[in-house]
């Protein structure tokens, strides 16, 4: 899944196969704040991604990230949750 931001909002939702790692990428000349979330109910509800309670996945610019899921069916989405200027372009994607 790829795209573009050029205001605030969430990308498509992309499903990483179970165990595998998958790559989140931004870049571009922007002022933003894009970060991961993910949602165990199909889209309903999308959660920021935490460790002891710290938000991790969260970028104020250019990025190359590794992840992976260990649960099944997983929805995984980008949220440009602040946007002043530019352009985001972001991948999320997986080896076949």
């Amino acid at each position: 899944m790829q795209g573009t931001f050029t205001g605030t909002g969430r990308s498509a939702s992309f499903t990483p196969r179970q165990g595998a790692a998958f790559n989140v990428s931004l870049w571009g000349t922007f002022v933003a704040t894009v970060q991961m979330e993910r949602s165990f109910d199909n889209g309903v509800t999308w959660l920021p991604l935490t460790a002891a309670g710290t938000q991790m996945y969260v970028w104020t610019g250019p990025a190359s990230e590794i992840a992976a899921e260990v649960m099944p069916g997983v929805l995984y989405s980008l949220n440009c949750t602040a946007f002043t200027s530019g352009t985001v372009n972001y991948l999320m994607g997986q080896a076949q």
